[in-house]
């Protein structure tokens, strides 16, 4: 063998064996506990499963994997990697079991699941915000006069149902065989689900044909205005995305997470100001001051009362009104923290380790202290980049500033009317109940008018 050839072998072995190492590098397995053959962890996993889940972390890392059911789920506690994960297009899916339906039209595009909801997110959040949530060319902060959000009693107890269904029905995402079957007979809770589930969708329908045929395109009046609009403006592409029965499983979408988030964090402010009463007496404090007894309170309001945006955003960390983040579904094969994520993966974000985690906290996390979120002098609030109610990254909430405006004013307008207190005798019960969001158990309250 001459020099030559030698030299030639030797270089081919060398990248052989880089290429070779870099594979065994990037297809790191993630570590986890054992479970059990078929129920896999599920068993173990108690009634508080956020609580277990950031448990488990401690012993196997941020990023781990835990089998439930027949799934292989990753899990994420740690807020850095969240923020790495989900800025990155393989994490945006949404899984194709999740236990509630959607059309034919937003399953083939991909519209809410896919790639495709980076647009349809684009187009709601902007449009929002030409309707007046948000900053406008001045950067003042409103609520625009054209918005519009049409609210019933029975649409709002519909949806307070359907959250506690669907949240019911979670466990099935983790026995896809068992679910196909409830999903052909719509057993129990399934069934419960299908038929509120259908009224729901009846009402966004009939919403949808009033705005049609009402449209006039030079006055958009909301959101389903302006987007039957962008239906039309993309008649002629075959790959848009823009489709009516996307728009009614978007809307039945908005309507359930806007409603169910603020109805849950109203519900736990209500509790903090009867069992804090100096809490209490802050906000009323704020309102007298800034707004007065008589006029309604506005989003305008809310940089001129910091202890009550301080209250808000503190009960939403102590409490995590959504402790379990809704599942994510890789789009395709990716890495994080040196571990190889495969394609078609369900990752699941535990929001309530990142509002628990004393190195971003301090040691009195479990307290509610609304202090975190003030400066020294009180005067302004500050919020870190970890403190994320409505998630991080290409999948977080599009309706934050809205579910946002719509908590300070009720919260605002309850208070301005009404001093809140236990019950002779009672203390409020702050463990929850986990649904889609994590709720109060019901207690009574006792609502005097203020004088």
């Amino acid at each position: 063998m001459d020099a030559t050839t030698y030299i030639i072998i030797s270089f081919f072995v060398v990248l052989v064996t880089l290429w070779l190492t870099s594979g065994k590098k990037a297809k790191k397995r993630l570590p986890g506990p054992i479970g059990l053959p078929i129920v896999g962890y599920i068993p173990f996993m108690t009634r508080k499963p956020y609580v277990k889940l950031t448990e488990l972390s401690k012993v196997y890392g941020p990023v781990y994997s835990v089998r439930l059911g027949s799934v292989n789920v990753v899990i994420i506690t740690d807020y850095e990697l969240m923020k790495e994960a989900f800025a990155k297009d393989a994490f945006m899916g949404r899984p194709p079991n999740f236990p509630i339906e959607l059309s034919e039209d937003t399953i083939k595009t991909g519209a809410l699941s896919g790639l495709p909801w980076k647009e349809q997110k684009r187009f709601s959040v902007h449009m929002l915000r030409d309707l007046g949530f948000g900053k406008d060319e001045n950067g003042r902060t409103h609520q625009g006069r054209n918005s519009r959000i049409v609210r019933t009693h029975n649409l709002d107890r519909l949806l307070k149902e359907v959250g506690r269904l669907a949240g019911s029905l979670t466990w099935l995402a983790f026995f896809p065989s068992i679910k196909r079957i409830v999903d052909y007979f719509n057993i129990g809770n399934k069934g419960r689900l299908v038929r509120v589930l259908r009224e729901v969708t009846d009402y966004c329908r009939n919403e949808i044909k009033k705005h049609e045929e009402t449209l006039d395109p030079n006055i958009i009046r909301d959101f389903v205005d302006g987007y039957l609009l962008e239906i039309q403006k993309r008649a002629n592409d075959p790959d848009s995305t823009f489709k009516k029965d996307v728009l009614t499983d978007l809307s039945r979408a908005f309507f359930g997470a806007g409603s169910e988030t603020v109805r849950v964090t109203v519900d736990w402010l209500l509790l903090v100001c009867a069992a804090h009463p100096e809490v209490q007496k802050k906000i009323l404090a704020e309102i007298d001051d800034v707004i007065g007894r008589d006029r309604f309170p506005t989003w305008q309001d809310r940089p001129n009362m910091p202890f009550t945006e301080a209250a808000i955003t503190e009960l939403m960390r102590w409490r995590t009104i959504v402790p379990l983040n809704l599942i994510r579904y890789t789009l395709q094969d990716s890495e994080l923290n040196g571990y190889y994520i495969p394609k078609n993966s369900h990752v699941l974000p535990v929001l309530w380790a990142v509002d628990n985690n004393e190195k971003h906290w301090g040691v009195d996390v479990k307290e509610y202290k609304p202090e975190r979120f003030l400066s020294e002098d009180g005067r302004k609030v500050i919020k870190p980049e970890y403190a994320i109610p409505f998630s991080v990254g290409k999948r977080s909430c599009p309706g934050k500033t809205l579910a946002e405006i719509e908590i300070f004013q009720y919260l605002v307008a309850i208070l301005q009317k009404f001093e809140i207190s236990t019950p002779q005798g009672k203390e409020i019960d702050f463990e929850g109940e986990l649904g889609l969001a994590f709720q109060p158990k019901r207690q009574d309250l006792c609502l005097k008018l203020r004088q």
